[in-house]
């Protein structure tokens, strides 16, 4: 197979990517890319079956070497620049991308849309890559029926990755207002809506705010819950108080009617020791791996796909699980209350 080219291999996302892939792939040849030659090369020779190059975004050619194949690209940075998808496309190989904000899928959306017949587009644009809405799902499939969706993460405020993350960070400060659902009506929350106490599974609350991302309209496609919602918050983590190591955690409550037929509410916590940088990045290798068909041997057909409708649900919590993630949940409901496991 050709290389997969991966454009920011070498900061602090690429890293955790590749690493995944690595684990999940290792014998996925990979072009890591960016705008410095001598941390390409470094990265692509520490971690091997690699070539490090520059790119240049703002060429339609990306300053590629001529006559480099490709299997696919995933850019990872910060980046409006719709070069990457367009080359893509006109290539005919897999594209994905990771952003938190709508406001930056437009431009590529676009281009992804108009090219959708012609390569594989995956919308890693959604918290953590994906990992966020694909354990929701994991979850569902133990209900008949679906209520109520509430979810809060939990990002350390020591755990910001490199540029482009610090970059999404100061977007979330000056993020658009969020948007959730309630009595399946969609609404843009004003002051009094846009704040929600949550709890981890160990009592410790926080207060998150909406977010504006595609997490909650994947969600509500996916399911006929009346009401979900999303909540952020940059806060010392878990990890931080007990260990000193910044660690991400999501909590899940669901609350519905479980498929034997017991109204109950399920609450469940993914977490991962080493933060959000490493969620992500496990996300975006799961991508990579369900666009080049490496699970299935089968690769999809060009389109335009988000993360549940590429990605089976149970295999990105496999994954997630081989690399380091916990996920524990516990049902109340009218058996009582007891652990579950997922």
């Amino acid at each position: 197979m050709k290389p997969f080219l991966i454009i920011g291999g070498y900061g602090a996302v690429g890293t955790a990517v590749v690493k995944a892939l690595r684990t999940f792939q290792p014998a996925l040849s990979l072009v890591i890319a960016g705008r410095n030659l001598k941390k390409a090369q470094a990265a692509a020779a520490a971690w091997g079956n690699a070539i490090g190059v520059t790119v240049d975004t703002n060429r339609s050619d990306l300053g590629l070497p001529s006559g480099l194949a490709l299997s696919g690209i995933a850019l990872l940075t910060n980046d409006l620049s719709t070069f990457p998808a367009k080359y893509a496309v006109n290539a005919g190989i897999p594209y994905t991308s990771i952003a938190t904000q709508l406001v930056h899928l437009a431009p590529k959306l676009a281009v992804q849309i108009g090219g959708s017949r012609q390569s594989a587009s995956l919308l890693q644009d959604t918290s953590f890559a994906g990992t966020l809405v694909l354990t929701a799902l994991q979850i569902l499939n133990g209900f008949s029926h679906v209520d109520t969706i509430k979810i809060g993460a939990v990002m350390d405020d020591q755990d910001l990755g490199g540029p482009a993350s610090q970059s999404d960070v100061v977007n979330f400060g000056d993020r658009a207002p969020g948007f959730l659902v309630d009595a399946q009506t969609w609404i843009q929350p004003d002051n009094t809506q846009e704040i929600r106490t949550f709890q981890l599974l160990d009592g410790t609350a926080y207060e998150g705010v909406s977010f504006p991302s595609f997490d909650v309209p994947e969600l509500a496609a996916k399911s006929s819950a009346r009401a979900i919602r999303l909540d952020f918050v940059l806060a010392e983590t878990p990890g931080r108080r007990l260990s000193g190591r910044p660690s991400v955690e999501i909590v899940y409550e669901i609350s519905g009617t479980l498929i034997d037929g017991e109204i109950a509410t399920v609450t469940a916590q993914l977490s991962h020791p080493e933060g959000q940088i490493v969620l992500t990045g496990i996300g975006v290798a799961v991508g990579i791996e369900a666009l080049l068909g490496l699970r299935t041997d089968c690769p999809p057909q060009p389109g335009l796909y988000l993360p549940s409708t590429l990605i089976d649900a149970a295999h990105m919590v496999l994954r997630l699980k081989q690399a380091g993630a916990e996920l524990r949940a516990q049902l109340t409901g009218e058996k009582g209350a007891r652990a579950l496991t997922l």
